[in-house]
């Protein structure tokens, strides 16, 4: 599998932050395309930081953690709760206008799908 990031990213915020970011603003993007995960003016996407670490295997656990809040620390994202269930404690991921800007920088684009 590749796995991709902007090195400008990356030296401004650190590799493993760049890599989840762009992560981020992929299903961000891909969920705008199609009109999911919109609440409360944002489209988000949801992961566990198990599952991070488990698509992102160079990565720890701890690593994962640390890099997720440095970004909101950052002001690249927000968090939020949008589960249906009371007890699914997953995590939901969305950009911030700082973010946002930071990512377009490459245009990426998606198509609806």
């Amino acid at each position: 599998m590749t796995h991709n990031f902007d090195t400008e990213i990356a030296t401004e915020y650190g590799i493993n932050e760049a890599i989840l970011l762009n992560n981020i603003y992929y299903w961000v993007e891909y969920n705008k395309a199609n009109e999911k995960n919109f609440h409360d003016g944002y489209y988000w996407t949801y992961s566990s930081t198990k599952a991070f670490s488990e698509l992102f295997p160079y990565m720890s656990l701890k690593q994962v953690t640390y890099a997720l809040k440095k970004l909101k620390k950052e002001k690249l994202i927000i968090t939020g709760n949008y589960n249906q269930s009371t007890y699914d404690r997953t995590t939901w991921y969305a950009l911030t206008e700082k973010g946002y800007s930071i990512c377009t920088k490459g245009e990426m684009h998606l198509t609806k799908g």
